[in-house]
């Protein structure tokens, strides 16, 4: 029997694992000390490595190989067990209990795969250091690498099932499939693919929403766990969960038979997304406490309400994401979910509401919105969408380049020359307004044309 080759899903494979290729060898801290891309720490820098694993396992060591006991009191519940990796004791520390850790349940659990099987191996295997300044070199050298490793072949994982259930969502509707190799060359895939856990987040979301088309004994429940799952990695795809159980609902109250699919689709959520922080409550209340907390006190990072209060640190920021996403949220559950189109629209409209209105839009946090984008959005606002993916991706080309990006512009504009990414006269913040404006006019064309439609079938 011959088999024909399908050319597009060649190049699917070739773009998927050219572009993961790309993000992981751009991120990867081999070797040691490393110099990054151009001489750009935006591109080398991921919350994998730099945002979590060296504050915790590495920074507790000064440049002397003196123990920072104030680092180690910054992060750490049980100083026990970092004291016993330093002089070469295996431990497996665990997340929330053990230490700070800010990331949901779900990431916990990978974080806790890939940090302790990297010690444990290099510990057991290559070498265990006998004093701090050893540490450094050992966990600099070995450790951290492998870590690092691991945490890229899970990536790869759930990229490989992006891939896979994102064509599979292109064929229940009638659309260019083409569409969705935008997806692996958009600059912020490229970036932040293998940068942070946003990706995980986003392949559940699309899994989710595949089995909900399906017609089967378990697709609705198992769209619920998976959905349960996103938010297990991160919180906003439960904003989806919210706007389909009150469509479901609604449709309940006018045909009883969809009363078994919302107990279905809720049992599955709370399952996966809503038990897993319950345990970490329980295992420690105060890794939960701090966790929440966390989330709860951050400033606004990027966020559209710069314009409008130029203080990253105005709990104002807070209060306009909490009126905002309110009334986006009641507006889109005025929209019924009738067909599989409208499921795909809504469930954009929603996340990217959710993301876009958010006071911490970080750049990782677009890989979240892109695979629904490529599939829901209209080849207009689907062009306005590569606008804001370029701008997102130029945050962190620019990021640590602040400095002399205002230097360059001083020259033509008056503003001051000095290293601050953070307030409203840096470029950098430019482009966050850039991709901010542009989300937001795709948001709200999108879902004025659906209220249209909405009006149009009540009248």
């Amino acid at each position: 029997m011959k088999y024909k080759i399908n050319a597009f899903k060649v190049l699917l494979l070739i773009l998927a694992v050219a572009s993961f290729t790309f993000s992981a060898y751009l991120h990867a801290p081999y070797p040691p000390d490393r110099k990054p891309l151009l001489d750009n720490w935006g591109f080398l820098y991921t919350d994998v490595v730099y945002g979590v694993f060296i504050p915790r396992f590495l920074d507790i060591v000064g440049s002397a190989g003196v123990v920072d006991s104030g680092k180690i009191q910054q992060y750490w519940y049980n100083q026990d067990a970092i004291r016993s990796l330093i002089f070469g004791k295996f431990v497996c520390p665990i997340p929330y209990k053990d230490y700070k850790f800010e990331y949901p349940p779900l990431v916990a659990a990978f974080w806790l795969l890939s940090t302790c099987t990297a010690f444990w191996y290099t510990y057991t295997y290559i070498k265990a250091p006998s004093n701090a300044l050893e540490y450094v070199d050992v966990v600099k050298s070995y450790v951290m690498p492998l870590h690092f490793a691991i945490q890229s072949a899970i990536i790869a994982v759930f990229y490989a099932l992006m891939t896979i259930y994102l064509y599979r969502l292109s064929m229940t509707i009638n659309m260019s499939r083409v569409r969705i190799l935008l997806l692996f060359i958009f600059p912020s895939t490229l970036l932040y693919l293998v940068y942070n856990w946003d990706v995980i987040a986003a392949t559940l979301t699309v899994m989710s929403l595949y089995y909900l088309t399906r017609e089967c004994k378990t697709c609705v429940a198992l769209s619920g766990a998976l959905i349960g799952l996103a938010t297990s990695a991160k919180v906003l795809p439960a904003t989806i969960a919210l706007v389909l159980i009150y469509d479901l609902l609604q449709k309940s109250f006018r045909d009883g038979r969809y009363w078994r699919k919302i107990y279905e689709y809720v049992a599955g959520f709370v399952s996966s997304g809503a038990v897993p922080y319950i345990v970490i409550a329980i295992v420690s209340m105060k890794g939960f406490s701090d966790f929440v907390n966390h989330h709860l006190t951050w400033y606004c990072e990027n966020c559209i309400y710069m314009v409008l209060i130029n203080d990253v640190f105005s709990p104002v920021h807070r209060v306009l994401y909490l009126i905002s996403i309110v009334i986006a949220l009641l507006l889109i559950m005025v929209i019924e979910v009738d067909s599989t189109e409208k499921l795909y629209k809504v469930s954009f409209l929603t996340l990217a509401t959710g993301t876009t209105l958010n006071y911490v839009f970080s750049p990782q946090m677009l890989l979240m919105i892109s695979p629904l984008a490529v599939i829901a959005l209209p080849d207009r606002l689907l062009k306005s969408y590569i606008i804001a993916d370029t701008a997102n991706a130029l945050i962190m080309a620019l990021w640590f380049k602040d400095a002399e990006a205002r230097s360059l512009l001083a020259k033509v504009l008056n503003i001051p020359v000095k290293y601050s990414p953070q307030t409203i006269d840096s470029p950098v913040q430019w482009f966050a307004f850039v991709r901010n404006f542009v989300l937001l006019l795709i948001i709200v064309s999108m879902l004025g044309e659906e209220l249209k439609l909405e009006k149009r079938v009540d009248m």
